[in-house]
């Protein structure tokens, strides 16, 4: 029917078969990007996979369209033609996950085997398809293009043994540095403001006590200090300042077995991840047990603003218990902040401890922020660091980038608060916009993510406080759209005031648009790409 299979028919066919390759080549990246941010959990990526429709359109779309085209002329060379010319324009219209994204593909060494190994699986799944099923070649390539993420997932578990035995050599490595260092631990755990508080304490006890091993930016599993603790302490570290994370009950009780910590700081018992735990009751045991691990002669730092946090002081009480907060009506806080007032350069602050009053300064904005500084402050003190020593140090605290960060553009200022939200925080970051000075305020956000059957009503909330205080808002994504539509119409913003907008570069195109002189811009969480997928699969 379509003639003869001659010598340029044949090119012409390898040349297809060779983009059809590339495209899965890329097309599998982009799967590895996403299970990779999902921290390589099976469940979590085919729970992103099936919710976001993620299997492979453009591909199959190419394959049926050159088939049909094909049959109808009559002709496979029209077919392989259009299937070339289709395959070849999207290899180069999808982008490199190793160089595009808002978190990009990181090509580790478990990166790299996972991704290895599934090309084996495609290459011999590949070769079973072409040899078997031959003459459905329709099928054939629609089932490939469809098994790419499974190939990602059985690669995975083929190399759990290896890894299993690797992460096993490594922690021993690590767990015998550092019973050689022997550092005076200090674990931080909470449902938010960890990063902050290890970040401001490794500073302060650098500066005040000696020196200090504090693992940069948010690690804080196990893996991930095993390999700082490998790479980068060393006999002179007199401290240990160990962010404690966790996804669920049990989490954080083997960083405790791993790095046993002599002292700690609880921040905040919250909903965030609140999806993953089900109730903040298990929040709250999943983040006891840093106060367990801490033997009774050591110190436990809480903040007695939060009702969970100040809880664990009363249940495992230890040698020196300390809360620290703003709210001392009762006179219980051994750390209390007041006058506190927001300004462009930082906030002016008043800390009352042990029966002394001092006056600080910090370049953070926000209370949350100052709520990290004094969980720090009263470690610190409490370790036996001179309290001016230690607000001369908090004074020089650069802010973190995307962490309320106050930055100007011309005559536009803006607010950055990307990095995550929580309730908390957003509602902190709305009353820093409302009293900073400007002519018009305007928010761009996503809204919070993780926060279980609380989501709704959470973001709902943060958008009626948001209409008391924004000119205009902009929406990014689909996510949480319908409940901060629904609050800042409840609250009192006119619909023409509100735009929503599908992606985080439209919105910023959007911002550009709407945006002039003397507005202060509040740029409040940004999604990962998991929630926001710009792909088109």
């Amino acid at each position: 029917m379509f003639g003869e299979f001659n010598t340029g028919t044949f090119l012409l066919f390898l040349g297809s078969f060779a983009a059809f390759v590339a495209f899965a080549y890329k097309r599998s990246l982009i799967y590895l990007r996403y299970f990779q941010q999902e921290e390589y959990d099976a469940r979590r990526f085919l729970r992103w996979y099936v919710t976001y429709r993620a299997f492979d359109k453009r591909g199959t779309a190419v394959v049926l369209v050159s088939y049909l085209l094909s049959l109808f002329s009559s002709s496979l060379v029209v077919g392989l033609l259009v299937f070339l010319v289709g395959m070849l324009g999207l290899v180069f219209t999808q982008k490199d996950p190793r160089r595009a994204g808002k978190i990009k593909l990181n090509m580790t060494a478990r990166a790299t085997r996972i991704f290895m190994v599934a090309c084996a699986l495609a290459f011999l799944t590949l070769l079973v398809l072409f040899i078997f099923c031959f003459k459905c070649p329709v099928v054939s390539s629609v089932l490939f293009l469809q098994l790419l993420p499974i190939f990602i997932l059985l690669s995975n578990i083929s190399l759990s043994p290896f890894e299993k035995r690797t992460k096993l050599k490594y922690y021993n490595e690590a767990k015998a540095i550092l019973s050689k260092v022997d550092p005076y631990i200090i674990g931080i755990t909470g449902s938010y403001g960890k990063t902050s508080v290890k970040a401001a304490l490794g500073e302060v006890l650098q500066a005040t006590l000696g020196p200090t091993f504090c693992p940069p930016k948010s690690i804080n599993t196990v893996m991930g200090i095993t390999r700082e603790i490998r790479e980068r302490m060393t006999p002179a570290h007199k401290y240990a300042v160990i962010e404690m994370g966790a996804y669920n009950v049990g989490s954080i009780k083997r960083l405790c077995d791993f790095t046993p910590p002599v002292a700690g700081i609880v921040t905040v018992v919250g909903m965030a991840h609140l999806e993953r735990y089900g109730s903040v009751e298990r929040v709250y045991k999943a983040k006891s047990e840093l106060p367990q691990a801490i033997p009774q002669s050591g110190i436990l730092v809480c903040n007695g603003d939060n009702e969970g946090a100040r809880r664990m002081t009363s249940e495992f009480p230890k040698e020196q218990t300390y809360l620290y907060g703003f709210k001392n009506e009762s006179g219980d806080l051994h750390c209390a902040a007041s006058e506190v007032k927001f300004l462009q350069e930082g906030t002016s602050f008043e800390i009352l401890w042990r029966g002394s009053s001092y006056s600080g300064f910090t370049r953070l904005l926000g209370m949350p922020a100052l709520s990290n500084l004094l969980g720090v402050f009263t470690m610190a003190c409490a370790l036996g660091a001179d309290p001016e020593h230690v607000l001369a140090v908090i004074r020089n605290i650069q802010p973190v980038d995307n962490r309320l960060m106050l930055t100007k553009e011309g005559s536009v200022s803006y607010l950055r608060d990307a990095y995550n939200s929580n309730p908390d925080g957003f509602a902190a970051a709305l009353d820093v916009l409302a009293e900073l000075p400007a002519e018009r305020r305007i928010l761009m956000t996503p809204g919070m993510i993780e926060l279980g059957d609380k989501q709704y009503e959470e973001n709902k909330k943060a958008a009626l406080r948001a209409a008391e205080i924004c000119d205009l808002v902009i929406l990014v994504g689909t996510v949480n759209e319908p409940a901060l539509r629904e609050g800042l119409l409840e609250g009192g913003m006119n619909e023409e005031n509100i735009f929503s907008i599908s992606t985080r570069d439209g919105a910023f195109q959007k911002l550009g648009e709407v945006s002039s002189s003397g507005d202060l811009i509040l740029i409040e969480n940004d999604l990962p790409d998991l929630y926001e997928v710009e792909e088109k699969f």
